[in-house]
């Protein structure tokens, strides 16, 4: 099931997926990870219910991240690799031997890194030896972890893999050739050629997430989910193909030019050149609600049910309402809710200066207050409506037009003034 490709090169534009067990456990949701944020902050979201998501406050400034099906790896400015959430395995269990790392990848239960003299170490879940790095391997510039096997490139732009093999995913094909990227899916495998051509091999059978589009061209980035591949092709265009039975498959036509993507077993998120990160897919626990103060991202990766990014500054939101203020349609006074009724763009609490009779926040001209009986007509029975309720008013009073517990001329004066049709 899992996925993603992990250049060993000190480039924070890499993205990675982790892997989605055969089971889906049931759980709480994460609250995003935020307070004092500077660029390099990890930020993630979605299921939690192995810590996956609790970001450790002593954490630092990262370069690299990387999610499993259960846990969450990073790698920090110093190269020193951490881990957290579920630990059944041993996964985040980082040898006290390590040392400075380049590259890090999350398989389903087991957990890679690339030590700065190029050589891979693997621990955690080892049924298939999946842990098990080769001893003829060589020194390495990336790394990919899956579900039950882990992939290598080496210097000399060779891919190897070991682990499980029984869809072909850790036979590599001879004519490969030399490659600059790799990924792993669930039980397939995914390299990224010198030439940008694409190429992936391993289990096939069900979706079609070997079959390399004819017309898909050069590309710059690779990550491959549990059963579906995706690509960055050379114009920031995605495409994605295989199993699409949540959409993960289906790009969002607004996506725009992207560097890099991670995707997972039911859901794909992409990083747009802006920085922007989007989600697309399977959403059970709000896996690709991205916070609205995030800001720009550097690196991406998507775990079993959560996504993790890494994030530069919190945006500015001058009235504090949690909506920055480059996407807040009114800046200076607090609406989280952004309401806009008559849709022009400015929220209302920013039209205040318009009537608002009924001081409900809402500008008179969306609504129709004296319309009592919601017919879209002030008429005679509204009328009627008003004079049986004449006098002191409570909260309940539908005729204290201007809530100010009296029905009196005043509210007679603005039903009479609105008469005939609504127009709101």
């Amino acid at each position: 099931m899992a996925q993603s490709k992990h250049t060993g090169r000190t480039c924070p534009l890499l993205a990675k997926s982790g892997l989605v067990a055969a089971f889906l456990a049931t759980a709480g949701v994460a609250a995003m990870q935020q307070s004092a944020q500077a660029a390099g902050t990890v930020r993630c979201w979605g299921a939690n219910y192995k810590g996956q998501c609790t970001i450790p406050t002593d954490l630092g400034t990262c370069t690299a991240i990387d999610a499993g099906n259960l846990h969450t790896v990073a790698l920090g400015t110093d190269g020193a690799v951490r881990a957290w959430g579920d630990n059944f395995f041993g996964q985040r269990d980082v040898p006290i031997d390590l040392g400075p790392c380049t590259a890090i990848a999350a398989g389903g239960n087991h957990t890679v890194a690339l030590r700065t003299d190029g050589a891979v170490r693997a621990w955690g879940w080892n049924n298939t030896l999946q842990c098990n790095v080769p001893a003829n391997l060589g020194p390495c510039t990336a790394i990919a972890a899956a579900a039950y096997h882990t992939i290598a490139l080496r210097i000399d732009g060779a891919v190897q893999a070991w682990g499980y093999n029984n869809f072909g995913q850790s036979t590599i094909p001879t004519d490969l050739g030399t490659c600059t990227a790799i990924a792993a899916g669930r039980n397939h495998t995914v390299a990224l050629r010198t030439d940008g051509a694409v190429r992936a091999w391993g289990d096939n059978d069900t979706w079609g997430q070997c079959n390399v589009p004819a017309d898909l061209g050069t590309c710059t980035a690779i990550d491959a989910g549990g059963w579906h591949t995706v690509a960055v092709r050379t114009d920031g265009a995605v495409r994605a193909w295989g199993e699409n039975g949540y959409g993960q498959c289906t790009i969002p036509t607004n996506l725009g030019a992207c560097t890099a993507v991670a995707a997972s077993y039911r859901y794909t998120v992409a990083l747009r050149t802006d920085g922007a990160v989007r989600g697309w897919g399977d959403n059970g626990y709000g896996q690709r609600d991205v916070p609205i103060d995030l800001g720009p991202c550097t690196a991406i990766a998507a775990g079993g049910n959560h996504t993790v990014v890494i994030a530069g500054p919190l945006l500015p939101d001058s009235d504090g309402d949690g909506r920055p203020d480059a996407t807040d349609n009114c800046p200076t006074v607090s609406n989280p809710t952004q309401a806009d009724c008559d849709g022009n763009g400015i929220g209302d609490a920013c039209e205040r200066g318009f009537a608002d009779f009924n001081v409900n926040g809402i500008p008179d001209y969306c609504e129709c207050i004296a319309d009592l009986f919601v017919d879209q007509q002030v008429n005679g029975a509204d009328l009627g409506a008003l004079l049986s309720q004449w006098g002191p008013a409570t909260a309940a009073t539908v005729s204290d037009l201007n809530r100010d517990g009296r029905v009196d001329g005043a509210d007679l004066g603005y039903l009479l003034s609105n008469w005939g049709p609504c127009t709101n």
